[in-house]
Order: structure tokens, then sequence, then C-alpha cells
């Protein structure tokens, strides 16, 4: 994990940047994602459904290896392991190639296990991004008592906070509609969103996912135009 002259520039930075502590290991790409680029995606699925003890074996040692990761670093930055709380977040777009009974026992144990070690107070940050259609798994994912999280946008609000009442959704509008640039399309959505949250609150407005490459300023203007002229609470 750390470069062959470590020692070295470690005491470099303690002398130059001493209000400067190496990062810590608090979130990755998410068990299914790192899995499918190890892996590939179909023999993920595969291994999965026709080796379910070996598919145990690859999960626990990706828990194993990302505990391993996080005890080094904290020990880099000063503290004793796990010792520093308060956040665990995953981006793990792959997530949606498993079925809710698949993702249950491949990917659940490792978050749980890791927002149980890092993020174990309902105030702490436990956050997720994928921005993929992974809706089928929102019933297992809500038992991991999310704080925030950032779906794809066919996971509509009302479903999301059916399963999960503490988290904050960043985003449901379409990044195909933002990059488009359509400003109609833009303000509807934007409208049909702030409305479906109107009563439950949470709900920050921005993309479900990433900006896509051809998005206009005149996007943003439009989304802060029908913030503006819609999203007052009566």
């Amino acid at each position: 994990m750390l470069p062959e002259n470590w020692a070295e520039e470690k005491e470099r930075m303690r002398r130059e940047h001493p209000e400067v502590h190496p990062p810590r290991f608090r979130g990755f790409r998410g068990p299914v994602t790192l899995a499918a680029s190890l892996y590939h995606p179909e023999k993920l699925v595969f291994l999965v459904l026709d080796e379910p003890k070996l598919a145990e074996r690859f999960r626990d040692t990706i828990l194993r290896v990302a505990l391993a990761m996080a005890d080094v670093l904290d020990a880099e930055a000063g503290d004793a392991p796990g010792a520093v709380k308060g956040h665990f977040g995953f981006a793990d777009d792959f997530c949606c190639l498993l079925t809710a009974d698949m993702y249950e026992s491949f990917g659940y144990p490792i978050l749980k296990a890791l927002f149980d070690r890092y993020a174990p107070d309902p105030k702490h940050s436990r956050y997720q991004h994928s921005d993929s259609a992974m809706g089928h798994l929102l019933p297992v994912l809500g038992r991991l008592n999310f704080t925030g999280v950032n779906f794809g946008p066919t996971v509509r609000f009302a479903k999301i906070r059916e399963h999960m009442p503490n988290a904050v959704v960043d985003g449901t509008l379409a990044p195909f509609t933002f990059m488009r640039n359509d400003e109609d399309k833009i303000i509807a959505e934007v409208r049909r969103d702030m409305d479906e949250a109107r009563e439950a609150r949470g709900l920050r407005i921005g993309t479900a996912g990433s900006i896509n490459d051809g998005s206009l300023l005149i996007s943003l203007r439009a989304i802060m135009h029908a913030v503006q002229k819609y999203g007052r609470l009566g």
C-alpha cells in the first residue's frame, strides 16, 4: 500500500506540513463493483449463483483486505485501528447486477461489517452512490440505516424514502435529461422531484449520478429557476 520511501516522505511532510495527516480508508468502489472489476461481471454473477461457498470466500477476502487497509492508514495517521469513527461510503454501480438474494449473501455482509465498525452511531454518515437501476435492492439496503444515497434515475424518491426514512437523497434528476439541455424537461423533472419529496423532505436537487459531457450552464440555471419558483414549502 505504501511507497518504498514512505518513511522519509512521512517525516518530510511532518516537518513541512504538520497539520496534514495521511488520509484514512473510509470508502471504496463497493463490493460488487470491486468484485466485478477483479473477476468480470458475468463471471461474478455465475460464481454467486453456481459456487456460493467460493463466492463467500471471495466476499470474506474483500472484507478482510478492506479492514486491513483501514488499519494500516489509521496507524499511519497516528490512531489506534478503528478508533476514529463517523463515516464510511461506497460507490457500487454494479450492485444492480445481483438479485436481492444474491446481494444479501455477497454485498450486504461487507457493508454491514464496515458500517458497524466505522459508522456505528445513528448520527454517523453511511453513504452509497449507485447510479444504476438497483431499486430491487432497496429492501436489503434499507436495513443498513443509510444517512445519504445517490441512486439511479429509475429509483424514485418515494421508493427510497419507503425503505430509508433517514437518508438524504442526493439527486433524482436523470443525467441524460440534464445533458440534453432541454430546459422545459429539466424544469418538469425538478418539479416532479420536489413535489414527491415535499412532505417527507430530505431531497437535495441534483443529478441521479454523474454529470455527462455536453451538459451546459443553462441546464444548471434551469434547475435553479425551478427550485426558486416551485420549491417553496407551503
